[in-house]
């Protein structure tokens, strides 16, 4: 006969062993889950070929005209690409905002390139991102003199599928696409692309 004491224990042992077998169970489960990563097992929402993110990219606008987008000057007055490609002249337009730091770095020399060649070319940055008072107070600090529009709803670059900042690009006087260059530009880098344009 077995006293009342050692059954107490034998259950407690029971009980323990019980509760690890199912801790095991739960932790096994669980891991095997997560080790489960295989592509087959991505659901797409619509038929097509799942694919990873990746790095941003523009899309490569050479040879094509600047899609139409409605810009906005600082203060809020509406005006459109046809508007600013209609003055007859090349056009270098550069797309950054005030806490990129390339774009903060290249403006000094996109500043003396058009120093240099504003009354040849038309220099325009286009700022997706800060409010007018943030762009006109970033400009002045740099000391930047060309005209600096706003694309608050991201129509512009949406349009044009820029994707990088900073983005320069190069136009013809008659609105096509030259080149577009992704990235920070060296000062060197720019007076290449003013003879491009003005080329």
């Amino acid at each position: 006969m077995t006293s009342p004491s050692s059954r107490t224990n034998l259950r407690r042992v029971l009980t323990i062993i019980a509760a690890g077998a199912v801790i095991l169970f739960v932790a096994v489960t669980l891991i095997a889950r997560s080790s489960n990563d295989d592509v087959d097992s991505v659901v797409l929402d619509q038929p097509g070929v799942y694919q990873e993110p990746g790095i941003a990219v523009n899309e490569d606008l050479a040879g094509s005209r600047l899609s139409q987008a409605v810009l906005e000057t600082a203060d809020g007055t509406a005006i459109t690409v046809d508007d600013l490609l209609s003055r007859g002249r090349p056009v270098l337009i550069n797309l950054w905002y005030s806490t990129c730091q390339p774009c903060k770095r290249e403006m000094p020399a996109l500043q003396a390139a058009f120093a240099e060649f504003g009354d040849r070319i038309d220099f325009i940055g286009i700022n997706p991102q800060d409010s007018a008072a943030t762009m006109t107070s970033f400009a002045d600090e740099v000391g930047v003199g060309y005209e600096l529009f706003r694309d608050p709803n991201g129509s512009f670059t949406v349009a044009n599928g820029i994707a990088t900042y900073p983005t320069t690009l190069l136009v013809s006087r008659d609105g096509l696409v030259i080149d577009q260059i992704a990235g920070e530009l060296s000062s060197d880098e720019i007076r290449d692309a003013v003879s491009i344009l003005l080329g």
